[in-house]
C-alpha cells in the first residue's frame, strides 16, 4: 500500500546526484530499492505497509550522507523522564580509638572550634563547640566557681570543663581546640582526666579528620598555663596550653565534626 512520507535530513545537506532508497523492513524479502534523483526527494512513497523507514544514501559519497524517510512522518520526540536527584551520602568520621571528638562552634565569627574551659564571665555564655560521642564526658576543672585571674586580670572566670579523651588520651580532657581567624593561629588546652593537678609539659600529635572530608595532621606542646584563685581562695593552675601546628588542613569550620586523634 502506497503512502506519502516526510523526509527528515539527519546528516549533510544539498547533496547533488542520484540516491537510492533502501526500505528497512522486518521482512528482508520485502526490502525494496528505488533510484531517485535529488530533485524528487521532496516527495516519497512507502510501497510496503510494513516498512518502518527509508534510508536515503548518496551513491557518490559512499553512504556518508543520509536522509531518513519515515512512513508517517518523523517519530515523536520522546518525553524526557525527570531525573531523580540522588541523596548525597553523608561523610562519617572514622572510628575514634584515641583522642577527642567535637562539633566545632564559633565565637562571634572570630574564633572557631571548641572552647569550654576557663571562660570569661561567671557564669559564662562564651563557651562554644559541642562534645560528640564517644567523648561526651565532661570533666570539671578543679576548685569552686568562680575563678579569679591573676593581676591585672581580676575578672571572674567560669572554670568550665574539658571532655574526657578515649584510648591513649583518656588521661587528659580537652578544654579547647580553637582557630583564630584574625591571626590564623590554632591553640589547644588540656587538663588531667581526673580533674586534679596539672598535666605539666606534654607534647601530643596525631590526625585531624573533619566530617566535611577535610583531614590532616596536628601537633602541639603544652605547658602549664594561667594560675587562678577559686571562690574559696585556693590557687589552681589547671590547664596546660600551647600553640598547635596543623598540616593538610588550615582552619576549623563551624558545624563540622572533628576527630582529634592522638
Amino acid at each position: 500500500m502506497a503512502g506519502s512520507v516526510t523526509l527528515q535530513l539527519t546528516t549533510g545537506s544539498s547533496e547533488v546526484g542520484n540516491f537510492t532508497i533502501y526500505c528497512e523492513s522486518a521482512d528482508p524479502g520485502n526490502e525494496i530499492a528505488q533510484n531517485v534523483s535529488s530533485a524528487s526527494l521532496a516527495a516519497g512513497y512507502c510501497t510496503d505497509e510494513i516498512c518502518t523507514q527509508y534510508v536515503i544514501k548518496s551513491n557518490t559519497n559512499e553512504c556518508q550522507t543520509q536522509l531518513v524517510v519515515y512512513k508517517d512522518g518523523p517519530p515523536p520526540t520522546p518525553t524526557p523522564v525527570p531525573g531523580v536527584t540522588p541523596t548525597p551520602t553523608p561523610i562519617v568520621n572514622p572510628t575514634l580509638s584515641n583522642g577527642w571528638r567535637f562539633q566545632a562552634g564559633t565565637f562571634f565569627n572570630a574564633t572557631d572550634g571548641f572552647h569550654r574551659g576557663t571562660l570569661f564571665g561567671c557564669p559564662s555564655v562564651f563557651g562554644f563547640g559541642t562534645p560528640v560521642t564517644p567523648t561526651t564526658t565532661q570533666i570539671s576543672l578543679p576548685g569552686t566557681n568562680c575563678y579569679t585571674g591573676s593581676a591585672p586580670y581580676f575578672f571572674p572566670i567560669d572554670k568550665g570543663y574539658g571532655i574526657g579523651g578515649v584510648g591513649n588520651a583518656s588521661q587528659y580532657a580537652l578544654t579547647q581546640f580553637t582557630y583564630d581567624r584574625t591571626g590564623g593561629t590554632v591553640s589547644a588546652g588540656i587538663i588531667n582526666g581526673n580533674g586534679f593537678g596539672n598535666p605539666g609539659s606534654v607534647s601530643l600529635s596525631g590526625l585531624i579528620q573533619g566530617s566535611d572530608g577535610s583531614s590532616g595532621t596536628w601537633s602541639g606542646t603544652f605547658t602549664p598555663g594561667e594560675t587562678y584563685t577559686d571562690a574559696n581562695g585556693v590557687a589552681y593552675t589547671p590547664e596546660s596550653t600551647g600553640p598547635v601546628v596543623m598540616t593538610g588542613i588550615s582552619t576549623l569550620t563551624p558545624n563540622v565534626t572533628y576527630n582529634i586523634t592522638t
